[in-house]
């Protein structure tokens, strides 16, 4: 599987953090008729599990 994106954590803080809005319109996104759900969270870069 090739990655199109690398991302380096630094410092102390190493989560990601999400808006409350950006969670919802993931999780609406993913929930679409016809979305593969992995394609959907791996767009802002979260593993399919966390949704």
């Amino acid at each position: 599987m090739a990655y199109k994106r690398v991302e380096v954590l630094s410092g102390t803080e190493r989560r990601r953090t999400c808006t409350p809005a950006e969670k919802v319109r993931m999780v609406e996104e993913a929930f679409r008729p016809g979305v593969v759900v992995t394609q959907a969270v791996r767009r802002p870069g979260v593993h399919e599990s966390l949704l």
